[in-house]
C-alpha cells in the first residue's frame, strides 16, 4: 500500500491508469441515469424543476456568442431590455465553449444530456487517479473513485445541476499538491499545473475554488500540526501556489471584473441557512438512492429541496471510517484524514443547529459565512469534500493486506448496496414540453428576429428557458431564468407585477401594473401556453421537497384570462399557446409613470381589504383561531384569486402571497402586507389610528432573492378597535380613489 511520504522521492513510477475506469464509470452513468434517454435524447432530458433549463439555455448561449459577437459574460436576451449580468450565474464556459460543436449538431437538449451523463464518470475518473496514486491497488482505487463521482451528493445534484457536477479537478488538485511535497514535480511545474486546475475549476464552478480553498487551507493547517517532518516542505509549498492563484486572477481577470463592475448579488442571509444538512440527512439516505426511495425513508429524509439532500453516509462506510481510524490512529495522515472529515460535516451544517424546543445553537461556519466571497457559499455543497475523503479513506483500507479479503469485499459491496442510485429510469428524466408554435416554426411568422416577448409559465416556474433556446435564442424574453436571482434588481421596480406573473394569482390594480410593464420593458408580444401547459410546484409530499410539473388549475387559467382581456386585444389562438401582439402605440401614456406610486396603492388596498375582511370576520362569529388569508377568501371576504397561484403551499398559513390575516394569542387580529421598505414607510402613517402596534421588519433573512430586498409591515388591532379600522379603511378607499369596499361582500378594492 502506497502512502503519503516525506524525504525520498516515492519509489517506483506513478501510474495514472488508463481509459479502462473512465469507461466502466461511462457505463455505469449511462446504465443508472441515461436508460430513459434511449431514443429521446432530445425530446427528455435528466433532472427535474428549473434548473436543466438553465443550463440548456447557457450551452446555446456560448453557440451564440461565438457565432454573434457578444459580451459573453452579460445578456440582453433575457430580463430584455436590460438584460443580465451573467458573472455570478452558473453559466458553464468551460463545457458551453468545448461543447459548441456537440450544441450546433445535435442541440443544446442532447448536449446537455451527454455533458450529465460524463461528469459524475470523469469525477470519478479523477477521483480513480488520486486513489490509485494512495494505494497503488487497482481495484480499491476503481471502488474510491466510485464511492466519489456517484456518491449521494453527485445523485442529487445530477437532478438539476450541471455546473456542481463539475467537480473533476478537485481530485486532481490534492494529486499535484501530494506529488509537489514529495518532490515529484518541480516547483515551476506545479505552479502551472495548479494554475490550469484553478482556472478549469473556476470555469465550471466558481464557488468550487473558494469551498476547495478553504478547505486546502484547512488540510495544509492540520498536516502543519500532525506531521512535524512535513512543515518545511509545506512552507515551500506557500510561493508556487500563490504565484498559481496570481497567475489564475490574471487569465480570469475579464470574468472577475464583471464579478466586481456591477456590485455583488444581494445575497438574502436566510439561503445559508435553508442550503444547509440537516443532522438527520446524514444517516437517511435521499430518495435518489435505492434505499430512500423507500417509502418510510422517504418521509424521514429531510432537508430544503431534493437537490441539498446528498450528504448521507452509508452505514458501512461508517463503518469502514471507524475501522481505519483505529487501526492507524497513530499515523499523521490518517488523523488528518479523520479530522477533515469531521471538520467539513461540521461546517455543512450551517451557521445554526437548530434543534426543536430548543435555542440555535452556534456553529464555526458562523464566522466563515461573513468572510468575502465565502459569505456566498451554501453549506450543503461541501459535503462533496466529504465524499472526497471517504472515497481515499475506502480505497486505503480496501488495499490493506492486514485485513481479511472476504471482509474487504464485503465492505465494499455494502458501500456500493447502500449508495445504489435510485434504479427507476423515470425518476431521472422529464419529458420536454415544447409547444408545436416554437418546435415547429410557426412562431416566426409572428415574432420578429429580436422581438422582447413576455411568455408565461413565466421564469423559473415554467421552461422559458429551454423553449428559447431551442429557437436558436432567435428573440429576447421580458423575463426568464438565470439562476440567481430570480429577479435581477432592475425589475424589482416592477414587483407586483412580476410576482402575479410568477404566481399567476391576482392582485389589485393588475391591469394597470401590466400596462405600465409592457410599455416601460418595450414588450412587443405575449406567448401564453394554456393548453397543456405545466407549472413547476413542489411536491405535497413528506420528505424533501422537489418541483413537479403540474397543470394550470382553473383560478389560474382565469387569472391569465382575466389580465391580459384589459389589454383590448384578442389573442391568436394556435393549437397549444394564445399569441397576444402587443398595443404598445395605446400605451404611451404609462411609459412615464412610477412604479412605486402603483406599488404604494397596491400595498395600501390589500391592507384596507385585509383590514375589513378581518373585521366581517369577527362580526360573522367565526373561529379566531382559523383565520388566514386563504378562509377569507374562501368565505368571500377577500377578492377571488387574491389568494391562490403556484406559491400556496399551506392553506392554513398565515402569510400567503405577500398577505398577512391571523389571530394572536390574547384574542387580537394581526395584518399586514409585504412591499418595499420605503413605501410601507410611506403609507404606514395611514393605520397608526387604532392600531394598538405597528412593526416594519426586514425580510433579509428570507431564502428568496426578491423577498429579501422587501420588508413586512404587520399591524395589531384589538377586536374592539378593528371596526373603527375597517371603516377608516372604507372611507380611505373612496376618498384617495380606490373603488370603495361593498359593506355586503366585504371585498371590491381594485382587481383590476
Amino acid at each position: 500500500m502506497m502512502r503519503w511520504t516525506v524525504g525520498a522521492t516515492v519509489r517506483g513510477r506513478l501510474v495514472y491508469g488508463s481509459a479502462g475506469p473512465l469507461f466502466i464509470y461511462l457505463i455505469l452513468s449511462f446504465l443508472f441515469f441515461g436508460r430513459g434517454l434511449v431514443g429521446h435524447l432530445s425530446d427528455r432530458y435528466i433532472g427535474i424543476g428549473p434548473d436543466p433549463g438553465l443550463f440548456i439555455f447557457f450551452l446555446e448561449w456560448w453557440k451564440y456568442v461565438f457565432t454573434h459577437h457578444v459580451n459573453p459574460f452579460y445578456t440582453y436576451l433575457q430580463w430584455a431590455p436590460s438584460g443580465a449580468n451573467l458573472a455570478w450565474a452558473t453559466c458553464i464556459p468551460l463545457f458551453g465553449i468545448c461543447a459548441i460543436p456537440l450544441t450546433a449538431t445535435f442541440g443544446p437538449i442532447a448536449t446537455f444530456n451527454l455533458l450529465t451523463l460524463l461528469c459524475p464518470a470523469l469525477a470519478a475518473w479523477t477521483a480513480f487517479i488520486l486513489c490509485r496514486y494512495l494505494c497503488s491497488s487497482f481495484w480499491p482505487a476503481v471502488t474510491g473513485g466510485y464511492a466519489f463521482g456517484f456518491s449521494p451528493w453527485m445523485l442529487c445534484h445530477l437532478l438539476g445541476h450541471l455546473s456542481v457536477l463539475m467537480m473533476f479537478p478537485a481530485p486532481l488538485m490534492v494529486l499535484v499538491t501530494l506529488r509537489r511535497l514529495n518532490e515529484e514535480v518541480s516547483a515551476r511545474r506545479f505552479a502551472i499545473t495548479f494554475t490550469i486546475l484553478i482556472v478549469t475549476l473556476f470555469l465550471c464552478w466558481p464557488e468550487a475554488v473558494a469551498a476547495a480553498t478553504l478547505f486546502g487551507g484547512i488540510a495544509i493547517a492540520l498536516a502543519w500540526l500532525t506531521a512535524p517532518q512535513w512543515r518545511e516542505r509545506l512552507q515551500a509549498l506557500i510561493l508556487p501556489t500563490s504565484c498559481a492563484y496570481l497567475i489564475s486572477a490574471l487569465i480570469l481577470s475579464p470574468y472577475l471584473y464583471y464579478f466586481f463592475a456591477f456590485g455583488q448579488i444581494a445575497f438574502p442571509g436566510g439561503m445559508r441557512q435553508l442550503v444547509t444538512v440537516h443532522p438527520l440527512t446524514l444517516v437517511i439516505p435521499s430518495p435518489t438512492t435505492l434505499l430512500g426511495a423507500i417509502p418510510r425513508f422517504r418521509e424521514l429524509s429531510s432537508g430544503s429541496h431534493i437537490y441539498e439532500t446528498g450528504a448521507y453516509i452509508a452505514l458501512p462506510m461508517l463503518l469502514i471510517v471507524v475501522v481505519f481510524a483505529r487501526s492507524h490512529w497513530r499515523e499523521w495522515n490518517t488523523r488528518l484524514l479523520v479530522n477533515l472529515l469531521l471538520i467539513v460535516s461540521i461546517l455543512s451544517l450551517g451557521v445554526a443547529l437548530n434543534i426543536p424546543g430548543r435555542r440555535p445553537i452556534p456553529l464555526p461556519w458562523a464566522i466563515a459565512a461573513h468572510l468575502p466571497l465565502l459569505d456566498k457559499a451554501l453549506p450543503a455543497r461541501f459535503s462533496i469534500y466529504s465524499f472526497l475523503i471517504l472515497g481515499i479513506i475506502l480505497s486505503l483500507w480496501l488495499s490493506e493486506d492486514s485485513s481479511r479479503k472476504s471482509l474487504r469485499a464485503i465492505g465494499a459491496c455494502g458501500v456500493v448496496l447502500f449508495t445504489l442510485p435510485n434504479l427507476s429510469a423515470s425518476f431521472w428524466t422529464t419529458p420536454v414540453d415544447i409547444p408545436m408554435f416554437f418546435s415547429s416554426g410557426e412562431f416566426k411568422h409572428y415574432i420578429a428576429p429580436g422581438d422582447n416577448v413576455l411568455i408565461l409559465p413565466y421564469g423559473q416556474v415554467g421552461n422559458s428557458d429551454i423553449w428559447q433556446a431551442t429557437t436558436g435564442l432567435y428573440f429576447r424574453m421580458a423575463g426568464g431564468y438565470l439562476g440567481q436571482p430570480p429577479i435581477p434588481k432592475e425589475y424589482l421596480p416592477y414587483f407586483p407585477i412580476v410576482y402575479d406573473l410568477y404566481n399567476l394569482a391576482d392582485f389589485p390594480f393588475s391591469g394597470d401594473l401590466l400596462k405600465m410593464f409592457l410599455a416601460q420593458k418595450r414588450v412587443n408580444a405575449i406567448v401564453v401556453a394554456d393548453e397543456g401547459a405545466l407549472v413547476l410546484r413542489n411536491a405535497a409530499k413528506p420528505g424533501p421537497q422537489f418541483p413537479v410539473p403540474t397543470e394550470l388549475d382553473s383560478d389560474e387559467r382565469a387569472t391569465i384570462r382575466s389580465l391580459f382581456a384589459t389589454l383590448g386585444v384578442s389573442p391568436v389562438q394556435m393549437g397549444e399557446v394564445s399569441f397576444y401582439r402587443v398595443p404598445l402605440e395605446r400605451m404611451t401614456s404609462y411609459i412615464n409613470v412610477d412604479p412605486s406610486a402603483l406599488d404604494a396603492q397596491v400595498a395600501a388596498a390589500q391592507l384596507d381589504a385585509l383590514i375589513h375582511a378581518a373585521q366581517q370576520y369577527i362580526s360573522g362569529g367565526h373561529r379566531l383561531f382559523d383565520l388566514n388569508p386563504v378562509e377569507a377568501q374562501r368565505l368571500g371576504l377577500l377578492p377571488p384569486r387574491w389568494v391562490s397561484g403556484v406559491y400556496i403551499f399551506n392553506q392554513r398559513a398565515p402569510i400567503q402571497n405577500g398577505l398577512v390575516l391571523t389571530s394572536m394569542a390574547n384574542g387580537d387580529v394581526l395584518v399586514g402586507v409585504i412591499a418595499a421598505p420605503e413605501i410601507l414607510n410611506q403609507i404606514v402613517g395611514n393605520y397608526r389610528p387604532y392600531a394598538k402596534q405597528i412593526a416594519i421588519s426586514s425580510l433579509l433573512q428570507t431564502a428568496a432573492w426578491a423577498e429579501s430586498t422587501r420588508s413586512l409591515l404587520l399591524l395589531e388591532y384589538a377586536p374592539t378597535q378593528l371596526a373603527r379600522a375597517a371603516a377608516m379603511a372604507a372611507q380611505r378607499d373612496t376618498t384617495e380613489g380606490y373603488p370603495a369596499i361593498p359593506a355586503r361582500t366585504g371585498f371590491g378594492v381594485g382587481s383590476k
